[in-house]
């Protein structure tokens, strides 16, 4: 699921993006984004990177973000990648925000009270159209 690690994986370059993203924000999705499991994602999602990746050859560009052009991908049925988190439970995200306190004092525009505030608002509603997305996915995959 890291489209990091698979972008890598497949040949294509990992580098540096211009700024981190990091906090609670919508993905757009491409017409075959559209098109596939990720169109159940129409929640803001997590966002927490601040690498970014070249698009493998021959895969299917599915979301992007104004931050960062590649945020999802597909290359066939059964290998998908992707940039921002759609798995992380609500429970979850107060022990990244202490973990990673110095990260995000340091992210110019980040604020962890602002992303307590939009995990409250958030997070539930993401946890349910992961499943959506995640089970979608994997019928397809898995066919």
């Amino acid at each position: 699921m890291g489209a990091q690690l698979i972008a890598a994986a497949m040949g294509s370059g990992v580098y540096p993006g211009g700024s981190k993203e990091i906090g609670w924000g919508a993905v757009d999705l491409s017409a075959a984004g559209a098109d596939s499991p990720l169109a159940a994602m129409t929640t803001p999602v997590l966002h927490w990177h601040g690498d970014t990746f070249d698009l493998p050859a021959g895969a299917a560009h599915l979301a992007s973000t104004p931050a960062c052009k590649n945020q999802a991908f597909a290359a066939g049925s059964r290998v998908l990648g992707l940039q921002f988190h759609a798995e992380v439970p609500a429970e979850a995200i107060e022990s990244r925000l202490i973990g990673h306190a110095h990260e995000i004092e340091q992210t110019p525009g980040v604020s962890i009270r602002e992303i307590r505030a939009d995990t409250r608002r958030h997070a539930r509603l993401l946890e349910s159209r992961s499943r959506t997305f995640f089970n979608s996915w994997l019928d397809g995959a898995l066919a």
